[in-house]
Parts: structure tokens; C-alpha cells; sequence
């Protein structure tokens, strides 16, 4: 029997993006991070193209109406609270059917070491059972640094087993492109295709107070600590952080930065909050920074880009572009250039719009809705001819 869609994209948390806005604007933020996201603009962007896409994601309390007839939301059940083996039987048992349910041609799972690999795992044999296309996308890369000793030996085993079945392995960048040859033994699966962004428009000058902004989950190699002693550093300067806690986020660790904060009166510290209110204080903010030693095409990077905002990175610089493109400043691991980079866009605003107005063109260049929809399009194959 031919299959009822055409693609299906396992995303449990993309959830939040199907919320009525207006339904949940009382409840606290939850679910909807960059990957999840990428996610979302795909399942869009194809849908747009006429491909019948089904996106599986938790339970949607409040739905938005659908804004397409080729766009179909799966609804998985919610992950069983317990973690022992009844629990784990559980979850594939709501995995498995939710894979079912969706009845696709091919499943595309962003769902690797990075975050989890239980659900891509369950992917792998129900592909394989059922003979449809396996697709796998990055979304960082850690996904690709094996041998880590925060991992056991039997996770990295499963994930090999389950990469091997992978007709494709879709990169976000050249530099994740080398990193996976080397997990995919360079048979030519391994494709790159850049990140989405959705068009916004440029932002006002920001005054001469606005802060210098951070937005990640509070986990080890994001080095959530490296922003509070940038405030403390520069207390002249106001700072913004939103730190994501989620399931990964240490307890010694967010324990440590609520400490450390206390002593950069600079600096405010937020929760978790709707992705509206971090486009509007992206949109407002002197720069974006980033402190993370890992990471793929960073959706913060983007969102400040296209809205002419430049970035500030102490250490990652994907492909190169902030340095290539002359989209910001990027520190390559110097303490001294990450505070100097601070302070030269705090003080000159010439640079920082020449910067965002440079971000700003290479978005619409490569990474917009339709140029990266039309590379995914035809990995996949699209339109079929048969």
C-alpha cells in the first residue's frame, strides 16, 4: 500500500510552534528550542511545495489553525514521567506508533548525541522493517565527536547501528560536514543544507543602554559561566542572559551561575520565556553572544542576523562566516578579544551596522525559506516522479 505522506519529521518538542498564541499567551513558555524550530520551517517549506508532510510532535493542548492542507501534525503521546524498564517499553511503544501513524515515504529525525538517540534508534528499526527512507539531520556537532566520556560505550554503539541505516545525513555546515565523513565513512550520504531563517524586519538602532544579550540552556560546553564573568568584567555595561534549564542542565551548575549572578548587578538573569519575547530583545540588544565551545549553525546567530544585529562569539565560528562575512566578531578562545569585541560594539555604532547590515545579506543570500527549501527539495527528490 503507497504510503499516505510523503515525508514525516520526528520532533517531539516542535509542539510549541503549533500552539495557538493567543490560547497560551498565560501559560508558562515550554517546548520549541533552534532545533525544533529548523524542524518546523521544514515541514513549512516543503508543505509549501505541495509534498504532503506529516510532523510528529507531543500533544498540542491548544491548536493552531492549520495554514496548510499538505502540513499534517501527528500528535505522539506525552513521555512517560518513569525511567525504568516499564517506562522505557512505554515510550517505544508511543514512538513506534506515532512512526506509524505518520505513514511516510521517508523520516527525518534531528534527534542524535546531541539530544538523545533513543527515538532515532527506534526510527532506524522501524525503517528497516517497514523499508522507508531514513534521513538523519544534525543539529550540532557533537553529534558527530564520538568517543566523549560523558557517553557509554553502548550508546555510541546504538547510534552507529542506527546511522548506518541512514540513506542520508544532512550537515549544517562544512565544518560538520568533515566530522560526519568520519562517522559515515565518506560514502557520499553525508549532504549539506544550510539552516532556515524567517525574514524579519531590520531593527532600530538600539540605545546607547541596551544590553549585550545570551540565549542557550544552561549545560556544560555552552558555558553559560564565561557570560556572567564577561558582566562582571565590564559593569558598566548592562547584560541579558535567558538560561534554558532543561533535563541536561546540571544541578551543581545552575547552581553555580545563580551564585555568580548575584554578584554582577549588571546583569539580569532570566527564565525561560516564549520565543517572542527573545526575537524582541534580540531585536533590541546591542549584539548577540555566544560562549559555547560546540555547536552547528546557531538559530540565535541567525534570528539576530536577519534583523541586522551583529554576534559576538568567544569561541565558534561556524565555517567562518562571522569572520568571512564580517557578520561580527568572533574571539577564537582569547579572554582579551571576547572583552574587547564587548566593548567596541558597545561603543561604536557604525560597526555594529555595518556588522548587522553584513549578517543581514548573508542571511537572505543562504539561508532563506526558499533557498533552503529548494536544496531539501531536491535531496528528497521532489516532486516525485513516481
Amino acid at each position: 500500500m503507497t504510503p499516505r505522506n510523503d515525508l514525516a519529521i520526528y520532533s517531539p518538542f516542535a509542539f510549541a510552534f503549533y500552539e495557538d498564541p493567543a490560547s497560551v499567551a498565560h501559560k508558562d513558555a515550554r517546548g520549541g528550542g533552534g532545533a525544533e524550530l529548523q524542524t518546523t520551517l521544514l515541514a513549512r517549506a516543503l508543505a509549501g511545495k505541495g509534498m504532503r508532510v506529516a510532523h510528529i510532535v507531543y500533544p498540542v493542548e491548544f491548536m493552531a489553525p492549520r495554514d496548510s492542507e499538505y502540513l499534517e501534525v501527528v500528535q505522539r503521546p506525552a513521555r512517560a514521567p518513569r525511567r525504568d524498564a516499564l517506562g522505557k517499553l512505554g515510550e517505544t511503544r508511543g514512538v513506534w506508533r506515532a512512526l506509524a501513524k505518520a505513514d511516510a515515504r521517508a523520516y527525518v529525525f534531528r534527534t542524535g548525541l546531541s539530544g538523545g538517540i533513543a527515538a532515532f534508534t527506534i526510527g532506524a528499526l522501524f525503517c528497516m522493517v517497514r523499508r522507508r527512507r531514513l534521513i538523519f539531520a544534525a543539529s550540532s556537532d557533537l553529534d558527530f565527536i564520538l568517543g566523549r566520556s560523558d557517553r557509554s560505550r553502548l550508546t555510541e554503539r546504538l547510534y552507529r547501528l542506527a546511522m548506518k541505516r541512514a540513506t542520508r545525513v544532512v550537515v549544517q555546515s562544512e565544518q560538520q560536514l568533515e566530522l560526519a565523513r568520519k562517522v559515515v565513512d565518506d560514502d557520499g550520504r553525508a549532504t549539506l543544507i544550510p539552516s532556515f531563517t524567517e525574514p524579519a524586519p531590520v531593527r532600530n538602532p538600539p540605545g546607547d543602554d541596551a544590553p549585550l544579550l545570551w540565549v542557550g540552556r544552561v549545560i556544560e560546553y555552552k558555558l553559560p559561566l564565561s557570560f556572567v564573568d564577561l558582566a562582571q568584567a565590564l559593569p558598566e555595561v548592562r547584560f541579558r542572559m535567558v538560561a534554558f534549564l532543561t533535563g541536561e542542565s546540571p544541578p551543581e551548575l545552575s547552581e553555580q551561575l545563580d551564585e555568580a549572578s548575584r554578584r554582577a548587578p549588571n546583569l539580569e538573569v532570566v527564565p525561560q520565556v516564549r520565543r517572542e519575547q527573545i526575537l524582541e530583545w534580540i531585536a533590541r540588544c546591542t549584539a548577540v553572544v555566544s560562549t559555547s565551545r560546540f555547536e552547528g549553525m546557531p538559530n540565535v546567530f541567525l534570528e539576530a542576523w536577519t534583523r541586522g544585529v551583529p554576534v559576538i562569539s568567544l569561541h565558534f565560528d561556524p565555517d567562518d562566516r562571522i569572520a568571512r562575512e564580517q557578520t561580527g566578531i568572533c574571539a577564537d578562545g582569547s579572554w582579551d578579544r571576547f572583552v574587547e569585541a564587548a566593548t567596541k560594539l558597545r561603543d561604536d555604532p557604525r560597526l555594529r551596522d555595518q556588522l548587522g547590515s553584513n549578517g543581514r545579506a548573508y542571511v537572505e543570500r543562504v539561508h532563506s525559506l526558499e533557498a533552503v527549501g529548494e536544496r531539501w527539495a531536491s535531496m528528497l527528490g521532489w516532486p516525485s516522479t513516481g
